[in-house]
């Protein structure tokens, strides 16, 4: 590990140039950013041990390209060909402006894709890094290589594992569907032939819970990952909506109405079903989401006429409004804690996504002239945001950068898609 530090400060030095093309044949993806340069990265044709898998190993390398490119970390080059560790190969490489190359040799035994990840510092031609990766998924065995160069080099995992879960009304009712976050294994987790509304998965990657209507009440409903052992959760006549994990995963925050009185938010034993209300009044207090300690709240509430966001302790004490202007909804804490990404309508009544930064007291908008942008969550290392718009004249799913850059949808979906929530990292356990 001593070493990997030493590479990595070596290879984090500051680049006057950034190399373009400077070979035929050579394909570099991603431009220098503003705020600096990234560590150049070529990419190895990847190898089979097998003749019979050398489709496979090119499938590999393209989705470990996508994800690195994904991340806004790197500059890609793909010179097309194999890199081997000798000072020849390596010097034809650092021509091409490249300090890391990733190399990847799989093989298919006993129904596993085997993956030997491996990268080496061109300079040197020393191995800085090797793992192997076993998965019957395809796409999974080289989304857990990319996290883990990624890990290398910031010390914090990539998210090409995690998936994002949403609602859809393909099927003619809305239910909720579970997707990879690059677009891909397109699955539907409920069946009701009902209304399913705002999914929202732990902290450990293990649940959803989410409202239903498919007992003509909202009811709160628990189910796994996978779409089994659905539950109720909390089934009080009248709203059971926009639930919510704690961090600890002991706890929800939900609006109740019970019945009897404006909605307003509890915070919900999810083991005991034990309530303890945090908002009163004859206002609507709802879409309540915990800050990363655990110990605040963001929320909606109409108490000043219109829905404002606003943030309190746990036990609903020193409420204080945002510096918003107009109608806002659907707060999100960041997993860093140092921001809020939430949408306000604008002045032709559409929404737009903002970003509320909270030491500054400040926000800034992320989307604009792009019809009515919502719902928007940040992805588990708080660098990405995914978002549902209706840009194209439906609603789909779009991700973006933390600054509002590099808006691009998820996937083609047949029909509406509404409400994503991003999850954690995934491991796949066989």
């Amino acid at each position: 590990m001593v070493f990997l530090k030493k590479r990595f400060f070596i290879l984090l030095k500051v680049f006057i140039f950034y190399y373009t093309t400077l070979f035929s044949g050579v394909d570099v993806y991603i431009q220098a950013v503003k705020a600096g340069k990234r560590i150049n990265i070529g990419i190895s044709k990847f190898v089979s041990k097998t003749l019979t898998d050398f489709k496979s190993a090119e499938q590999i390398q393209q989705v470990v390209r996508d994800d690195l490119m994904f991340t806004r970390l790197f500059n890609i080059v793909e010179p097309g060909w194999q890199y081997l560790p000798n000072r020849v190969i390596s010097e034809k490489w650092q021509k091409y402006g490249i300090d890391v190359v990733v190399c990847g040799e799989m093989k298919y035994e006993d129904g596993e894709y085997i993956l030997l990840g491996t990268m080496y510092d061109v300079s040197t031609t020393e191995k800085i890094y090797e793992k192997k990766f076993k998965s019957k998924d395809l796409r999974y065995v080289s989304h857990l290589f990319s996290d883990n160069i990624v890990y290398i080099f910031t010390g914090e995992y990539g998210i090409a594992t995690t998936q994002i879960v949403f609602v859809n009304d393909s099927s003619g009712y809305k239910e909720i569907y579970i997707i990879d976050y690059d677009g891909y294994n397109l699955k539907q987790l409920t069946n009701d032939k009902s209304i399913n509304i705002y999914p929202r998965v732990s902290p450990d990657g293990k649940k959803i819970i989410y409202t239903t209507y498919k007992h003509r009440n909202p009811d709160l409903y628990i189910m796994d990952i996978e779409g089994k052992n659905k539950q109720a959760l909390s089934i009080f006549q009248g709203l059971n909506v926009t639930a919510n994990w704690s961090p600890d995963l002991e706890n929800i925050i939900i609006t109740l109405t019970k019945a009897k009185h404006s909605p307003n938010m509890y915070i919900m034993n999810i083991n005991t079903k034990l309530l303890k209300r945090i908002t009163y009044g004859n206002n609507f207090d709802v879409a309540g989401y915990f800050s990363p300690n655990g110990r605040e709240i963001v929320f909606v509430s109409d108490r000043i006429g219109i829905p404002q966001i606003y943030i309190a302790n746990i036990d609903g004490s020193s409420i204080r409004r945002l510096p918003t202007e107009r109608y806002s909804s659907s707060p999100v804490w960041s997993p860093k804690g140092d921001k809020i990404v939430f949408n306000m309508q604008g002045e032709k009544g559409v929404f737009d996504i903002y970003l509320y930064d909270i030491a500054k007291n400040e926000y800034y908008r992320l989307t604009q002239d792009s019809s009515s942008n919502e719902n928007p969550y940040f992805s588990i290392d708080g660098r990405f945001i995914v978002f549902s718009s209706n840009r194209s004249g439906r609603w789909e799913l779009y991700t973006m950068f933390l600054d509002g850059s590099n808006q691009r949808r998820v996937a083609n979906i047949k029909g509406n898609s509404y409400t994503p929530c991003w999850t954690p990292r995934r491991i796949i356990e066989y």
